[in-house]
């Protein structure tokens, strides 16, 4: 059966997503010193690695493919694995002294007159005396993820992976199950990083072919989360570590990409973003779609700002998506409340000011308006999508509904926190009064520095139900109006090694909590404070 489940992975892969599992593949097979070169300088070469061959220590050469390979498609390869096989140029770790073997990988098979192509190349080559290359295909990737006892698919993950799959093969699968399942990723026994990163690949490929492509960006995000728990506090960042979490970005950036490619001018008209789902149901998905696709962009968005890529486009649609879909500003629970703080992080650079207040004063309307006399409030972080429904819609139904009404709003929090590091007075002064008005109570929670910071009820979290906010702005205190902004004056592991993005990634993870250090490393004047 595992076989069945690694084959129709492979017959479905796009090229970049094949980066995870091989690399996760070449750790299981032993081999040593693995980088992934993939971009306009790799020189035929997307992975290197070092191992054996026959007894012999190489350095080893791979160029992968996804899909079955025709003879035009080997006829463009042949280049490829020419600077494969002969090339010196690639990373540092490149042994040039070492023997040499070079490897074309491909998820589907050399058909027609590409099998014979590249058989007679290969007999060519070994006339000449030259380099020759190998073909690892279809089968032979099966053969190897199933027998490797690292990162196959085989051992006790094996029942919770299928459940998760046929789960969402039946459309029966969300955030908080995800979740759930990542957890076995971040344990450090049993599972290794490589093994997770091969499972999160998978289900997250499924997740694409359910056209789930949000929720896709979400196993990358785990599989970040994972990386970090494993290696909280390792200096110089664990290798292993650091690749993996650099393969749960890419993945993001993989399928946040699909997604931006998806969305048409019909997603910035509202009527026609509800009316291409279930128009029914669409005071509840709306705001729900709204606020998924304005998080996953926005954090598109920060992380090629990060890394020195184009943002351009995707800053661009992201603010015309903001100012057309009035949904980015109403989160149906506090679940929602860490998918505010990416995009106004974009706003906060992208945007005039004015906008910027705008949502924020939008989004203080709409959670006062659900906390009223009338109002149930809104269901907490850790809620399921029932709960969520019946807090949004429950409030006329109050007497057959077995529901208290809520005074916590992390929503609230949020936004003055927000208000309060980006220096906005008027707006957090503003909603500082509503929130008050309508008997809302600020819940906080704190994590230390400590591996407990990655996961829900870890060790070191401190939780404040209700946080004491100063009732008007004091410019002597900068920023900070609350006593937990005073206590986050020191950075986070994280932070302290380059990687804030990385922090929001485990935010919108976990969805309870959120570290200020990290929205302030892209707040310039909040940081110099």
């Amino acid at each position: 059966m595992i076989a069945n489940v690694i084959g129709s992975y492979l017959d479905n892969l796009e090229e970049r997503e094949f980066d995870a599992p091989f690399m996760s593949l070449l750790r299981g097979l032993r081999f040593t010193d693995i980088h992934f070169l993939h971009g306009p300088f790799e020189f035929g070469k997307d992975f290197i690695a070092k191992g054996y061959d026959g007894g012999t220590f190489c350095q080893f050469a791979f160029q992968t493919k996804a899909g079955d390979l025709k003879r035009p498609a080997w006829n463009d390869c042949r280049g490829q694995i020419d600077d494969l096989r002969t090339s010196p140029l690639a990373h540092t770790a490149f042994d040039r002294q070492l023997p040499r073997r070079a490897v074309l990988v491909t998820t589907g098979r050399l058909v027609g007159g590409a099998a014979l192509a590249a058989q007679d190349y290969s007999e060519h080559l070994k006339t000449l005396g030259e380099i020759d290359f190998t073909t690892w295909d279809r089968e032979t990737l099966i053969q190897f993820i199933s027998d490797s006892p690292e990162v196959g698919l085989t051992g006790a993950s094996t029942g919770a992976l299928l459940g998760l799959l046929g789960a969402i093969d039946q459309n029966q699968v969300h955030e908080l199950g995800l979740e759930e399942f990542s957890r076995g990723w971040c344990t450090g026994t049993g599972v290794s990083l490589y093994k997770a990163a091969l499972e999160g690949a998978v289900v997250a490929n499924r997740l694409r072919r359910q056209d789930r492509l949000d929720l896709a960006c979400y196993v990358a995000l785990c599989l970040i989360r994972a990386s970090w728990t494993i290696n909280h506090g390792s200096e110089p960042p664990d290798g292993v570590g650091l690749l993996v979490a650099n393969t749960g970005r890419s993945l993001f950036r993989h399928y946040s990409l699909d997604l931006l490619s998806r969305c048409s001018d019909d997603v910035l008209d509202p009527l026609k973003l509800i009316h291409a789902h279930e128009p029914h149901s669409a005071h509840v998905t709306y705001p729900v779609r709204c606020l998924r696709v304005a998080e996953i962009l926005a954090l598109l968005a920060l992380l090629e700002q990060d890394e020195g890529g184009p943002t351009h486009k995707v800053r661009e649609f992201l603010l015309a998506f903001l100012r057309n879909n009035p949904g980015a500003s109403h989160p149906i629970s506090d679940r929602w409340a860490v998918s505010l703080i990416p995009p106004v992080l974009v706003l906060r650079n992208s945007a005039p000011i004015g906008e910027l207040t705008a949502f924020l004063n939008n989004v203080t309307r709409w959670v006062c308006d659900r906390y009223d006399s009338n109002g149930l409030g809104l269901a907490g972080p850790y809620s399921s999508p029932d709960d969520e429904v019946n807090y949004l819609l429950g409030g006329p139904f109050q007497h057959i509904l077995p529901l208290q009404r809520r005074s916590d709003s992390y929503i609230a929090t949020v936004v003055l926190d927000l208000a309060a590091i980006l220096r906005m007075k008027d707006v957090f002064e503003l909603a500082r009064n509503d929130f008050m008005a309508v008997g809302i109570t600020l819940p906080v929670i704190e994590a230390s520095d400590t591996r407990g910071q990655y996961l829900i009820g870890g060790e070191g979290l401190h939780i404040n139900p209700n946080m004491e906010y100063s009732e008007a702005w004091n410019p002597c205190d900068g920023w900070k109006v609350a006593p937990h902004h005073h206590r986050a004056s020191g950075a986070y592991y994280l932070e302290q090694i380059g990687r804030p993005w990385d922090h929001l990634a485990v935010s919108a993870v976990l969805r309870d909590r959120y570290f200020l250090p990290a929205c302030m490393a892209y707040v310039p004047e909040a940081r110099r404070d």
